[in-house]
C-alpha cells in the first residue's frame, strides 16, 4: 500500500528515537510535559518527508501496524491490518492520540 523509504537517514533516526524515548519517558512518568518533544519530532520527521518527497514509515505500532507519514496528503497514517483500518489524522489530532496512549509504538523485549 505504501511505499517504504528506501535508504536510512541519520537525522530521520534521531527524530524517531526522540518521538519513542517522549512516549517511553511519557508512560514512566505521565506527569512531565512532552507535547512541545512531540511537536518538534513529528514535525522533523514531515520535514523529511517532504524533502524527500517520500511516505514516511515511522514505526511499528503495538501490538500491530505501523504509523506513517504520508507527505502527499500532509497527514499522519496509522494502518492497522488486525481490525482493518486505516486512520489519517492531523499533527495536533496524533500527538493527542499518542498523549492518551493510542497508537504506542512495539518496543524491543529489552525494553
Amino acid at each position: 500500500m505504501i511505499s517504504l523509504e528506501q535508504q536510512s537517514d541519520p537525522w530521520l533516526d534521531l527524530a524517531r528515537n526522540q518521538l519513542i524515548q517522549a512516549l517511553v519517558q511519557y508512560k514512566q512518568k505521565p506527569y512531565l510535559p512532552i507535547w512541545g518533544e512531540l511537536f518538534s519530532a513529528l514535525r522533523e520527521i514531515a520535514k523529511l518527508g517532504e524533502r524527500k518527497q517520500e511516505n514516511i514509515r515511522i514505526y511499528s505500532v503495538h501490538p500491530s501496524g505501523t504509523l506513517w507519514y504520508v507527505f502527499r496528503e500532509k497527514h499522519y497514517l496509522a494502518d492497522l491490518p488486525e481490525p482493518g483500518i486505516t486512520i489519517s489524522l492531523t499533527q495536533e489530532q496524533l500527538i493527542d492520540a499518542l498523549l492518551q496512549g493510542s497508537f504506542a509504538p512495539r518496543l524491543p523485549e529489552s525494553c
